[in-house]
């Protein structure tokens, strides 16, 4: 029988104010932001914070979308996605998880180990530069998700990629929020 009571403990061990596993829909990515916001206004958390943390998350759940978007996966299970929002006494976490093809592990650990090298200043230029000479992607943007993570986090990207499938990886992203 599953255990539903060990879980909720954990959550409540970890203060967990939001956990979900399924596809990230359009639709879903509207009422995830206004759920996280909610939670944060019941928490009185400061302006800063909010603001922080709902454009952190809001930057997130876009790349987990447009990524779901632009490919074509072969099986169901591989749209599934995971994201928790927790608060520590100090900070607030965003953890994502998501499939994503293993050609273009490369380019995301790139880019991010770059970003995590940069101080604030660096950051900023660096947003400059993508922003004049990226052509858009097929879903709009610049490129500019991750470099608006680390600016709007203030903190480094924490990543992983575990071997999923034959041509698949679950990425794991984890953003710390300072509070203010």
């Amino acid at each position: 029988m599953l255990d539903v009571y060990n879980y909720y403990k954990q959550m409540q061990e970890q203060c967990v104010i939001l956990y979900f596993k399924g596809e990230i829909t359009n639709s879903l990515l509207t009422s995830i932001l206004q759920l996280v916001d909610d939670r944060l206004e019941h928490k009185s958390e400061n302006v800063k914070t909010k603001k922080k943390v709902f454009s952190v998350l809001l930057e997130c759940l876009q790349n987990i979308y447009n990524y779901q978007q632009l490919n074509e996966f072969e099986r169901d299970n591989l749209l599934s996605a995971a994201l928790m929002v927790r608060r520590t006494e100090d900070s607030y976490h965003i953890i994502t998880g998501n499939f994503v093809k293993n050609d273009i592990i490369h380019f995301l650990k790139s880019k991010i180990d770059k970003v995590n090298e940069l101080d604030a200043e660096a950051l900023k230029d660096f947003y400059k530069e993508v922003l004049l000479v990226s052509e858009p992607t097929p879903n709009g943007g610049a490129g500019l998700g991750i470099i608006d993570i680390a600016r709007k986090s203030g903190s480094e990207i924490f990543y992983h990629f575990e071997p999923s499938e034959e041509n698949y990886s679950f990425y794991s992203l984890e953003v710390k929020i300072p509070l203010q």
